[in-house]
């Protein structure tokens, strides 16, 4: 990659898109406001991969006991 530019993920994208709106109807408009509003309405972002961004309800087992390394305090 050159420049070292990543590409933009689609809430990047997403939040943008919130702010160059919000921008245009208010001029004092804050990437931080965009930021906020746009974690409200992140239900508009994927509409077309809603299916891929489900979550399975499955959480991570962190590994047993036995693997875990305690630390006693002294």
């Amino acid at each position: 990659m050159k420049g070292g530019k990543r590409a933009l993920t689609p809430w990047n994208i997403f939040v943008k898109k919130i702010f160059r709106e919000g921008k245009a109807k208010n001029a004092s408009y804050a990437f931080k406001d965009a930021l906020r509003d746009a974690s409200k309405r992140k239900g508009e972002m994927g509409s077309s991969h809603s299916s891929e961004t489900k979550k399975t309800g499955k959480t991570r087992r962190r590994g047993t006991r036995k693997n875990r390394t305690h630390r006693r305090h002294r």
